[in-house]
């Protein structure tokens, strides 16, 4: 509900604050003094588009800002609309918008900015203002499905619906997604196909190509490598090379043999003796230490009989095969030609047909899956469609129950010769079912049905809206209701029974009314005088809260008397009455 309303510069206000009842409240005044100013305000802030230039002349900017305080569902719709800002729950909810001269605005809840359209959501979860097409729920038509159904007690089942109509929702989007990657990976099938089944053929190992290189150089050089085997072996062995480095060591071992026993001293004069008595000393134990050095080892000669051997082995394994160097080259231009297609190394060619095998798979897979999915989604339409067959049946008995309910209420309304139906026409599945309800309404007998949003006359309007919020006020959401012109061609009787209904309403939402009659504005919990004064040289709206005394005066002033005994004493009345 409202609990405060502040104004500020919108046309001719300068400031006005009113601290609403939760229940019943009314606004009265002369005609022209400024009712339809509060009412305009009160939409703006609820998100109305601005109509004019609005703001008080002389002044920048204009602000209206009201204070509400909603009930836990409606708390929780607007955390939800507000998505990322977040609100404590135990908080007022504070609306504010700002309109400068130039009809450019500013709008936050609780001093975050939102945008326009937040706004307006906001004022639909908040206030439903019958009298003029703005903020009114019941002129949209997507709401007539949920007010029939929160009447009906069929929202279980109707939630019921939405979740399984989201499951539909899912599945078609899961086999769009799939027959998206199917038709992409499709058109790679082939070229796949291919690849693997190259790759598969090529036999590639790693390794192998390191292995066919040093056996190809084996091959290619066998010519060389012989030549060269068995001059090292001659010369080891004997043959051509006289005499051989074997016959030669052999030569050596003998001469070292003997070098080792000999011992010959040089004979000469006695002057060149003693002269070189010491260097041929020297030269002597130099000659006695190698002699004594030189040692004939015979297993260094059997380790090179040995290398000969080794070496003739060698020569004699070389191989002439021209065949098999075809072979490696034809080999190894395979491993050329599948690195250049898939990859630099082995390694990774091997990777891509790993990687190509893969994608075969989930083509594969992917058309297996989109199977099991279309089935899977033809079991979950079957049942979203009965399960919306069983809510259109209970709509169809709820909606003849609330026809005759509404038509009682309009004759008690002086609108006994309106009609009022319940469209109900089939529709393919949606998140509410496979109905499109609409409310319709003819006002004059011989008239066409009619929705709701073409009806002329506000005051047939806020009836008409008065008889269904008299039977939905349990059930509907919006905790704040605004009636204007409610009363228009209607008195006596009609009157006091518009009046009571009312009253009646008000103990389930709050009321804000604009009101002529003086029956009606009686039953207020609080009640509203809205002037025109002049000041200087400027008109100014003023609204004030009256004291029982001020209600007393007011309410004689509607009944179209001075302020005579008779007037008041009916006014004090009708107050009693209340």
């Amino acid at each position: 509900m409202i609990t405060e309303l502040y104004i500020e510069n919108i046309a001719l206000i300068d400031q006005v604050q009113l601290t609403f009842s939760p229940r019943f409240n009314i606004l009265t005044g002369e005609t022209g003094a400024g009712k339809s100013v509060i009412l305009h305000s009160l939409g703006l802030v609820l998100g109305e588009r601005i109509r004019g230039n609005i703001v008080r002349q002389s002044q920048e900017q204009a602000r209206i800002q009201i204070v509400a305080d909603p009930v836990t569902p409606v708390f929780q719709q607007i955390q939800k609309t507000l998505q990322t800002i977040e609100i404590d729950d135990e908080e007022l909810v504070t609306l504010h918008r700002q309109i400068t001269q130039s009809g450019r605005s500013r709008s936050n809840i609780n001093g975050h900015v939102i945008n326009l359209k937040q706004l307006k959501t906001l004022g639909h979860l908040l206030v439903d203002i019958h009298g003029q097409h703005q903020h009114q729920s019941l002129f949209q038509q997507g709401m007539h499905g949920q007010i029939l159904d929160d009447y009906g007690g069929l929202i279980p089942l109707r939630q019921e619906v939405t979740s399984k109509y989201e499951s539909v929702q899912s599945l078609i989007h899961q086999i769009a997604q799939l027959n998206h990657d199917y038709q992409k990976l499709k058109a790679e099938k082939d070229l796949l196909t291919f690849q693997v089944k190259e790759i598969a053929e090529a036999d590639l190992q790693v390794g192998e190509e390191e292995e066919l290189n040093k056996e190809r150089q084996r091959l290619s050089n066998a010519q060389q490598l012989f030549e060269l085997a068995d001059q090292i072996y001659q010369g080891l062995h004997g043959g051509q090379m006289k005499p051989s480095l074997l016959d030669t060591l052999r030569t050596l071992n003998k001469l070292s043999t003997k070098l080792a026993d000999l011992d010959e001293q040089t004979e000469s004069t006695n002057q060149r003796l003693e002269s070189t008595l010491y260097e041929i000393e020297d030269l002597a134990q130099d000659m006695r230490d190698y002699r004594d050095q030189i040692e004939f080892l015979p297993s260094r000669l059997n380790e090179i009989e040995d290398l000969a051997q080794d070496m003739r082995d060698y020569r004699d394994q070389i191989e002439f095969l021209p065949s098999r160097l075809n072979e490696i080259e034809d080999r190894l231009s395979t491993f050329s030609r599948m690195k250049q297609k898939y990859g630099a190394t082995t390694k990774q060619v091997i990777g891509h047909y790993q990687k190509s095998v893969e994608k075969l798979e989930v083509i594969e897979l992917s058309s297996e899956k989109i199977k099991i999915v279309q089935e899977k989604l033809q079991k979950v339409k079957k049942s979203a469609q009965a399960k919306a067959e069983q809510l259109s049946v209970k709509r169809k008995s709820i909606a003849r129950k609330l026809e005759t309910l509404i038509q009682k209420e309009l004759r008690t309304l002086s609108m006994e010769k309106a009609q009022f139906y319940i469209s109900q026409e089939q529709t393919d599945l949606t998140a509410t079912g496979i109905d499109s309800i609409e409310f319709l309404v003819a006002t004059n007998i011989g008239s066409e049905l009619k929705p709701l949003v073409e009806i002329a006359s506000g005051g047939e309007i806020s009836r008409l809206m008065l008889a269904l919020k008299s039977i939905l006020a349990q059930t509907d959401p919006i905790p704040t209701l605004i009636f204007d012109e409610i009363d228009v061609g209607i008195g006596g009787h009609t009157a006091n029974v518009v009046g009571h209904k009312l009253k009646q309403l008000s103990q389930f939402r709050q009321l804000i009314c604009i009101s002529h009659l003086p029956q009606i504005a009686s039953l207020a919990d609080k009640h509203f005088r809205i002037n025109k004064k002049i000041i200087g040289k400027n008109t100014f709206i003023t609204a004030k809260e009256l004291t029982m005394e001020e209600r007393v005066e007011e309410i004689a002033r509607m009944q179209g008397g001075q302020d005579t005994d008779t007037a008041i004493a009916h006014a004090k009345e009708l107050l009693n009455l209340s």
